[in-house]
């Protein structure tokens, strides 16, 4: 039986009154790869984004009774798993020493890249991979709280969103975006990329 809801208020109303399975799945369907991405992307290990992953869903299916819709869902979702994210990292303290997983990430970016066309030209391909590489490798070099604004920003949430998920206000998002991509820039230029 597929169920198809338009909004997810709708769900989430509907789970409210009658809690089932297939209802919470459908919900959960409509951000899987978004928020398994960013939380892979924040913990860096396949394994611990999967646990991550599942402690998102447990905290917002044990907050439910308390969930007001204020906003929009995603931003509640994302909300709750860079929080869940920092818990991890407190759990286990492995803020300055986190895990890659260069080939499992290397892996999905070469399977994208190879969707967005037919006829795929394998020097391009390559130098594209080494600069996704280098970006990512500054990306999780940025102190966490530049790393956070990049990476929500990267999901498509505008600053106003981040603001009221992670209760900063707008001028100190802007602020560390700003420092974000100076540094950024500037290891692109004086590694001559």
């Amino acid at each position: 039986m597929k169920l198809t809801y338009k909004t997810d208020s709708e769900l989430i109303s509907k789970y409210k009154k009658k809690a089932s399975a297939p209802i919470f799945v459908e919900l959960m369907g409509r951000y899987r790869l978004r928020l398994y991405s960013y939380i892979l992307r924040m913990v860096k290990n396949e394994a611990s984004a999967e646990d991550v992953y599942q402690e998102v869903w447990l905290k917002f299916a044990r907050s439910l009774d308390n969930y007001k819709e204020e906003g929009k869902f995603s931003n509640y979702i994302f909300f709750i798993a860079t929080n869940a994210c920092y818990d991890f990292f407190r759990k286990n303290n492995k803020i300055a020493a986190m895990v890659k997983d260069e080939k499992d990430i290397e892996g999905k970016n070469r399977t994208m890249d190879n969707l967005n066309s037919n006829f795929p030209n394998p020097e391009q391909e390559s130098i594209s991979r080494e600069e996704n590489k280098d970006l990512t490798e500054l990306i999780e070099k940025l102190p966490e709280k530049q790393k956070e604004v990049i990476l929500l920003r990267g999901e498509g949430f505008t600053f106003k969103e981040i603001s009221e998920m992670t209760d900063t206000s707008i001028n100190s998002l802007l602020s560390r975006m700003r420092y974000a991509v100076d540094k950024i820039k500037k290891s692109f230029r004086f590694n001559g990329i």
